[in-house]
């Protein structure tokens, strides 16, 4: 159904609210209009066939007179012709009479009865009469009868089309059409069927007697008045029923009734039984008498009566079309104030929905509608209405989460700062513990070199210590350069026992630098798992550092005990030298006993030899695990880096973070809700 409608819908969305309502105007107007022209048209069509037949019957007496002068004067006529020579100053008179008439027809046909086109048969009609009235009376009376009956005939044919043509057999109304019907056709016929009568019995009169085919004729031409007698009679009866002068025409159609019974009655007792008592001019008058009062009912009854009608008529289809005209003139009025009182309604409301949008657009969310209208634009306020407060709810929303989320962009750029500074400490103490470990490795490498040369010198001693007993005989020469030897080496021992006290310091600061890596990594997973996803990268750097810490505080751990060890060894060494030294010493004095001291001197070497060789080892691994240290710790110090790079991007995001979360809280600060 509604594709049907698409190009009607689719030239309606085109237009403004004023258009569509001068579109409807418009056409209910040309719609009204056209109805209310239609009306008028109708109505007036109407007034002007009621004018027409207005017109038509003021022509209707001249006819009338003109038809039943030409009856007289064919009676008369007849009545002469057939011997009563004292009828012929009558039919001169006739005759003048009917020239008036005819000149007073002359001028209703250029009067009332212009326009009707009788003028073709008018002017025959006045030839006809022309050459009756000059020439008549040469002819027979039958002949002339005949003659005259023709130009009767041919005048109630012209009163006939005189109702035509003025509309007058085409009265719309039964009670006016009833008079109007018997005036054009049973009237002018009863005249016409008396006046034959009147005529053809003057003459049969005047002869004193009737030939069987004039008796068949009169005889024909009673019956034929009967009908038309009864036809008129019934007409007359149907317009008396509710006519405007009832009793007029009740008495018309009694005494009309009466004078024809009358004259038949008379035309019977002379003509058919041949009584013959009565004169013809007194059978004229008889006739004549029934035609004047069938013609005083006609201008008296019958055409005050239509005239009444057709004026009541006129008048009234005047006060319909005034009227209805005027009514429609104000419907469409009543019509149009209501399609602009609609106009201003919907427009009004439009124009407040308007200016709440308005209000809307400008962040205004306690802007509220009310319509006092009840149609669909109400409706339309109710869903604006509610969806103002689901905005302005969803704007209250957006002011709580954007301060929330500016507060955690804030708390994310302390972190992160926090983060990144630790990092950056951590980064510079893996660099400074790097530095550390890498010169703990070059001392422990010059200590192994000197425990190296500690073994080498040791064997010596041992193996020197074992050909001690060979030597004697030398021991005293070389007992000097034997204890330079040991105190160089007591020296050596003591420095390396410095040495170690260092390795324990530096042992110390690993392992103090393992608890602050540990600890540091604790506090980076705690920050990592502060800062969720995002920081699951950062917390396993820091679990990798944290194990690093760890095995950074077992090797550390490990390294206390060997330099412990060293320590340990190293003060014996000092103190076996010292023995040692002191011995030479002794030995100087005491080269007897020189074979007891060189056994002690071979069994002392011996420990010292593998001292040494375990400081040796010791020092190789721990330069081993050093080594792995200040790889793991230059690891750490990259990762240390990438760390700070990764907390140095996150404090910029959480800083971009925190720059959108104003923003959007001076973009929400506008909206008032």
């Amino acid at each position: 159904m509604k594709p049907l409608f698409a190009p009607a819908i689719a030239v309606r969305n085109r237009l403004g609210y004023r258009a569509k309502f001068l579109t409807v105007l418009t056409l209910a107007s040309a719609v009204g209009l056209v109805m209310v022209g239609q009306l008028f048209i109708q109505l007036s069509n109407q007034i002007r066939q009621t004018e027409q037949e207005q017109r038509g019957i003021e022509s209707y007496p001249s006819a009338i007179k003109v038809l039943t002068l030409m009856q007289q004067h064919r009676g008369l006529t007849s009545g002469l012709l057939g011997g009563s020579s004292q009828l012929a100053p009558k039919v001169d008179e006739k005759a003048r009479a009917l020239d008036a008439a005819v000149g007073e027809f002359d001028a209703v046909i250029a009067g009332s009865a212009a326009g009707f086109g009788l003028d073709d048969s008018w002017t025959g009609l006045k030839r006809q009469w022309g050459a009756l009235r000059d020439g008549g009376r040469q002819l027979g009376q039958a002949e002339n009868f005949k003659s005259h009956t023709v130009m009767v005939e041919g005048m109630l044919g012209l009163i006939i089309d005189l109702g035509d043509a003025a509309t007058l057999s085409l009265d719309p109304e039964a009670a006016s059409y009833n008079l109007i019907e018997p005036m054009l056709r049973s009237i002018p016929e009863a005249t016409e069927r008396l006046g034959r009568l009147r005529g053809k019995g003057t003459g049969i009169v005047a002869r004193g007697q009737v030939s069987a085919e004039d008796h068949d004729a009169l005889v024909a031409q009673l019956a034929e008045l009967g009908l038309t007698a009864r036809s008129l009679d019934d007409r007359v009866m149907r317009a008396a029923r509710g006519a405007i002068q009832a009793d007029a025409l009740a008495t018309a159609r009694a005494e009309v009734a009466a004078a024809i019974g009358d004259f038949r009655k008379t035309a019977t007792e002379q003509i058919v039984e041949a009584r013959f008592s009565i004169p013809p001019a007194e059978f004229f008058a008889a006739g004549t008498g029934a035609i004047d009062v069938i013609l005083k009912h006609l201008n008296e009854s019958f055409l005050p009566a239509v005239r009444k009608q057709l004026d009541a008529r006129m008048q009234r289809l005047e006060r319909v079309r005034m009227l209805e005209v005027g009514v429609a003139v104000a419907l469409l009025a009543f019509l149009g104030y209501i399609m602009v009182g609609m106009y201003f309604a919907i427009v009004t409301s439009v124009h407040q929905m308007t200016a709440a949008a308005r209000q809307l657009a400008k962040g205004d969310y306690t802007t509220r509608v009310e319509l006092d209208t009840r149609d669909e634009l109400r409706e339309v306020a109710t869903q604006f209405n509610a969806m103002t407060e689901s905005l302005g709810a969803l704007v209250r929303e957006i002011k709580l989460r954007a301060g929330e989320l500016a507060e955690a962009a804030q708390g994310l750029t302390g972190a992160s700062a926090a983060i990144s500074d630790s990092s950056e400490q951590q980064s510079e103490a893996a660099t400074s513990m790097a530095a550390a470990i890498e010169q703990m490795t070059v001392s422990i490498g010059e200590i192994s070199r000197h425990a190296s040369d500690a073994a080498e010198r040791s064997e010596e001693s041992g193996r020197l210590s074992d050909e001690g007993g060979a030597l004697a005989g030398r021991t005293v020469a070389e007992m000097e350069r034997i204890a330079e030897v040991v105190g160089r080496s007591a020296e050596v021992i003591e420095k390396l026992g410095a040495q170690s006290s260092e390795i324990s310091n530096i042992v110390n600061t690993i392992r103090e630098i393992a608890d602050q890596t540990n600890l540091l990594a604790l506090n980076a997973a705690i920050e990592a798992a502060r800062a969720g996803e995002s920081g699951r990268g950062f917390a396993v750097v820091a679990d990798e550092v944290r194990k690093l810490a760890e095995r950074t505080a077992s090797a550390t751990g490990e390294i206390t005990s060997m330099v412990s060890a060293i320590q340990a060894g190293t003060r014996e060494a000092v103190e076996t030298m010292s023995h040692g030294v002191e011995r030479v010493r002794g030995g100087v004095e005491l080269s007897g006993q020189s074979g007891d001291a060189m056994a002690q001197i071979s069994q002392s070497a011996g420990h010292v030899v593998e001292s040494v060789r375990d400081i040796n080892s010791a020092l190789l691994e721990q330069g081993s695990v050093s080594t792995d240290i200040a790889r793991n710790v230059e690891q750490i110090a990259r990762m240390a880096e990438e760390n700070s790079a990764s907390v140095r991007s996150t404090a910029a995001t959480a800083q971009h973070l925190e720059g959108v979360a104003g923003a959007l809280l001076d973009q929400v600060s506008r909206f008032r809700v």
